[in-house]
């Protein structure tokens, strides 16, 4: 699970990364309203899955720990 969480929040940081390469794309006179569309709604999409599987993971941690009491 936390394997996956760190693959999601590296893919969120990639993505959002194209979202600015989009942006900056329009200080050089070609900018990519695509690429910027598709960084942000990707990047949102797998920081947010990503929160939810470690809340998931967080949560099923502390049920464990108050079976052993």
């Amino acid at each position: 699970m936390r394997l996956v969480v760190l693959i999601l929040t590296i893919g969120t940081i990639i993505l959002y990364a194209h979202a600015l390469a989009g942006l900056g794309g329009y200080l050089l006179g070609k900018g990519r309203p695509w690429m910027i569309l598709y960084g942000l709604t990707g990047g949102t999409c797998t920081a947010v899955l990503a929160l939810w599987l470690w809340k998931k993971y967080l949560l099923s941690l502390s049920d464990n720990g108050e079976n052993d009491t």
